[in-house]
């Protein structure tokens, strides 16, 4: 009979999604010797060489491994499913759900959903992971996180399943309250593109926002990329170029203490929307089911608190 370990498993799946051990060690935060060493002990109990390893070149799995892999990944998925139902199975609803975020978004909203999910079912374990969208769903693939909150696009919905959280959310300009512009309410495309532009480089938002010009066929001059809320709303507040965001936080003021404005678009844009994603194959468990429809009640609710606000969604 063969021994292993879910470990095991888990550091073997995380060093594949992840193209190198020193990259799983930091995601895992385990040392790269005992991810190293369950793979190792994987590979001599299965009798299978997982990894074609090529020096500076990160990991290449063998078809073998390839293979191994998405067993290991079927089997995760299965006993996370088995274990959270197992501890929601009972009239107090407890549990733990792993919940990833689309990095921007996860700090202005996360916290008060945690807080109040928390008030509300205080028995239930919440772990909490923000990251670009492609790490979000990669981490729902492998069985890292029972589901995200990210932006309803670029998602193959063939293999996830979703909730709907927010609709209709419309893009704006963010401007130095030194700007030329600042007072006004609204400025076009078609004028803003002339100055530079502060770029969020964070996918799918870098395509989004590029694509309210396109659309119009404009091209603006990019000057700086972020993939950084903060340090694009640094930028701005600096008087260094304008920004086109979803998001935005409750202050107006940067971290350096400048102050911005936001502007609507004079132009008819498409407008995005915000999700709940989990994987198809991989059924909700109890705890996720309530989390996700928490989600629902508590974003619409302060939608329509603040249905004279721009969205703080990014």
């Amino acid at each position: 009979m063969v021994n292993y370990t879910f470990r095991q498993l888990k550091y073997f799946v995380a060093t594949v999604e992840c193209g190198s051990v020193s990259e799983a060690s930091r995601r895992l935060f385990i040392a790269q010797p005992s991810i190293s060493s369950a793979i190792k002990s994987l590979e001599d109990n299965f009798g299978i060489q997982f990894f074609i390893r090529q020096h500076a070149q990160g990991i290449t799995l063998t078809p073998a491994g390839i293979r191994f892999h998405h067993k290991a990944q079927e089997l995760l998925r299965v006993l996370r499913e088995f274990e959270q139902n197992a501890l929601a199975d009972n009239d107090i609803v407890s549990g733990q759900i792993d919940i990833g975020c689309f990095e921007t978004l996860g700090p202005i909203y996360l916290p008060k959903l945690i807080a109040e999910f928390k008030q509300r079912y205080p028995g239930v374990t919440l772990n909490i992971r923000d990251g670009d969208q492609s790490d979000m769903l990669s981490s729902i693939r492998c069985g890292q996180l029972d589901l995200a909150i990210v932006y309803n696009q670029e998602i193959e919905h063939s293999e996830f399943g979703s909730s709907l959280l927010l609709n209709d959310l419309h893009p704006y300009i963010m401007l130095s309250a030194n700007h030329p512009l600042a007072k006004r309410d609204s400025v076009s495309l078609k004028e803003i593109s002339k100055e530079p532009m502060i770029l969020l480089d964070l996918l799918p938002s870098k395509n989004y926002f590029l694509d309210v010009f396109r659309l119009y066929d404009l091209a603006p001059r990019i000057a700086f990329r972020s993939p950084s809320l903060e340090m694009v709303r640094g930028l701005v507040g600096q008087g260094l170029g304008f920004s086109i965001m979803v998001s935005q936080p409750e202050t107006s003021v940067t971290y350096d203490g400048n102050r911005i404005v936001s502007l609507k678009i004079d132009e008819p844009v498409d407008s995005i929307s915000l999700s709940a994603v989990w994987l198809k194959s991989n059924q909700l468990t109890r705890p996720a089911r309530l989390f996700v429809d928490f989600c629902h009640q508590v974003l619409n609710k302060d939608c329509v608190d603040n249905s004279d606000k721009v969205l703080s969604i990014e």
